[in-house]
């Protein structure tokens, strides 16, 4: 059983959790102004965890036979062996529909907006097989997060959290367009297609910066509508700071090699959950402090 949760764990990469939750968690604290009922708390937790889980599942099942010919993603666990299509698929269904039944606590508009969550997170897997674009799909996926965290602790819409959305799909979609970059000629290859696909690996580090410059300012934009003060945009240096960083080492990398390929390292991939960690502790510090 431990070994078989293991491979569960392995196969939606549940560290890389971190990336959206901090955001969700944001919006929570700022919809509460810093003071949100453990109940609400614990529920947007379970529904973070069993959307991304449903999603990511799916998008594994989508790209089983993608994996498998690409030598970057053929040890993965269906391509491997480790877990079969029918128990991903089941764990896809088993944790999309605890998703919408984990909504209903909450309120009536959290669970009536829980399958169209569901359906944007499963359409992203599609989305590289006709668009170049779809890194930004995959952005908005992560992107409902802080929405539906709203939603979670008010029981409505506002244009708040949709600030949020915005700098999550510039967020994910510039780093995304980095990680493509390691696939470049496999998806030429399989008729996949990429950002790096499309415009080639320099201009697509070029779009990476761009998009990584508007995440600071729909971030920049939530803070004005949220009605923050000076402390909270001072914060913001800190996650400015860290994606300068992030895009030294990539414009380093740009200049070196005939290809221009080259492998994203493990601790470039962690600084992105830093990034978002670091941002929900601007925000708390703004509400708390």
């Amino acid at each position: 059983m431990f070994k078989k949760l293991q491979v569960i764990s392995n196969l939606v990469v549940l560290p890389h959790s971190v990336f959206a939750l901090p955001f969700a968690l944001a919006s929570l604290l700022t919809a509460t102004r810093g003071k949100p009922s453990l109940h609400v708390l614990f529920w947007v937790v379970v529904c973070m965890v069993l959307a991304r889980t449903a999603a990511m599942a799916y998008n594994r099942l989508v790209d089983a036979d993608v994996d498998a010919k690409n030598p970057r993603t053929a040890k993965r666990d269906i391509p491997a062996g480790r877990i079969s299509r029918t128990q991903v698929a089941l764990l896809t269904v088993l944790c999309g529909f605890g998703f919408v039944l984990a909504c209903y606590p909450l309120n009536a508009l959290a669970f009536k907006l829980a399958p169209l969550a569901l359906a944007i997170l499963f359409f992203y897997s599609h989305t590289k097989r006709f668009t170049w674009t779809s890194h930004l799909f995959l952005g908005l996926a992560l992107g409902v997060a802080p929405v539906g965290a709203w939603v979670a602790a008010t029981g409505e819409l506002s244009v708040t959290p949709f600030w949020l959305t915005g700098a999550v799909i510039c967020f994910l979609a510039g780093f995304d367009i980095l990680y493509a970059t390691q696939d470049e000629a496999f998806d030429k290859k399989a008729g996949l297609q990429s950002w790096v696909v499309r415009w080639g690996v320099p201009a697509s580090l070029y779009a990476s910066r761009f998009f990584h410059a508007c995440m600071l300012g729909f971030l920049a934009g939530f803070g004005v509508q949220a009605g923050f003060r000076g402390g909270y945009f001072a914060g913001l240096a800190l996650v400015a700071a860290a994606l300068i960083f992030q895009h030294l080492k990539a414009y380093s990398l740009e200049k070196t090699g005939k290809s221009y390929q080259f492998t994203l390292s493990p601790q470039m991939m962690a600084l992105n959950g830093w990034i978002s960690v670091i941002y929900f502790c601007v925000v708390g510090a703004t509400l708390w402090l």
